[in-house]
């Protein structure tokens, strides 16, 4: 009679607990799993539709300030300053692009009463507010402009610890930079 080593029952079991997994999850027809999620916005309709005209305007806002970097640019004749506005720019473009056909599926959604829907589509606006944001920052890193990572005014101040060795490391000959040997520890070497 064989024995099974203890690594092939492992894989075994591991194998069977994942196959009962897979079975436990609620599956639809053709085998797609589905997941669920009970989040609701606490807006209304139309505080949400409010809130997606201020996220376009913002967007549109974004969109002229990079355009004026770019613009800068250009008169200052930098080649790679030019090209990184103008990607960021066409990012931002389509951001605003899709988030003005998702704002007229909130609308829709928002006089049909899906909720569902409205939720969704609140959920991507907010979405590409984020984008817009991220891509206006990323723009001005492109020219070197501070992102308010640090405030302005800062100062950098610096403490040198008084303890440390004032040796002059420029003047070091080999002589200088070999170990000492250890004492010799046993009689038999």
């Amino acid at each position: 009679m064989k024995r099974i080593s203890t690594t092939t029952l492992f894989v075994f079991l591991g194998a069977t607990a994942t196959i009962g997994l897979a079975h436990a999850q609620n599956q639809r027809p053709g085998g797609e799993s589905e997941v669920r999620t009970e989040r609701v916005a606490q807006l209304s309709g139309a505080d949400q539709l409010r809130e997606a005209g201020t996220v376009i305007d913002l967007m549109n806002n974004q969109r002229r300030q990079v355009s004026d970097l770019l613009d800068r640019a250009r008169q200052e004749r930098d080649i790679i300053k030019v090209n990184c506005l103008n990607d960021k720019l066409t990012q931002i473009d389509v951001t605003l692009r899709s988030a003005r056909e998702h704002q007229d599926l909130l609308q829709t959604a928002v006089s049909i009463n899906n909720d569902g829907q409205r939720n969704h589509e609140f959920q991507l606006m907010t979405i590409f507010r984020q984008r817009a944001q991220n891509l206006e920052a990323e723009a001005r890193e492109c020219i070197g402009e501070d992102t308010g990572t640090f405030d302005r005014d800062s100062r950098q101040s610096v403490l040198v610890d008084p303890n440390i060795a004032e040796q002059d490391t420029t003047t070091l000959t080999p002589d200088m930079l070999t170990p000492d040997r250890p004492l010799v520890s046993s009689p038999v070497m």
